[in-house]
């Protein structure tokens, strides 16, 4: 599946024909990030940033999966390496201010 570049979660910018690669890495218990190399040639080149979403099936099996760019590198001989983590993380950043547990009995 070619990679699909959206501007939020529900709108679709262009399909990353261009992409040179895409990899999704999953670890047990881990990250879950997508990393794609794409030229500056490209035809979505300036339209990738940080902050935007990339859709991709993570394997041959699974429905395709949404990641938020967080990190775009500077172009090196002609390509830029993006990295994505799963929208799943997007919570992750958003501490608790207080929590109140309240007394519990055991079974």
């Amino acid at each position: 599946m070619t990679p699909i570049l959206l501007s939020d979660p529900d709108t679709k910018l262009g399909f990353l024909a261009d992409a040179i690669k895409c990899e999704v890495t999953e670890e047990r218990n881990g990250s879950f990030e997508l990393a794609l190399e794409y030229p500056v040639a490209g035809q979505y080149f300036s339209d990738i940033s940080a902050g935007r979403y990339i859709k991709a099936k993570p394997n041959d099996t699974s429905d395709p999966q949404i990641f938020k760019i967080y990190s775009v590198s500077k172009p090196i001989n002609g390509t830029i390496t993006v990295n994505a983590e799963h929208i799943s993380y997007a919570l992750s950043h958003y501490p608790i201010k207080k929590l109140d547990v309240q007394k519990t009995t055991a079974l």
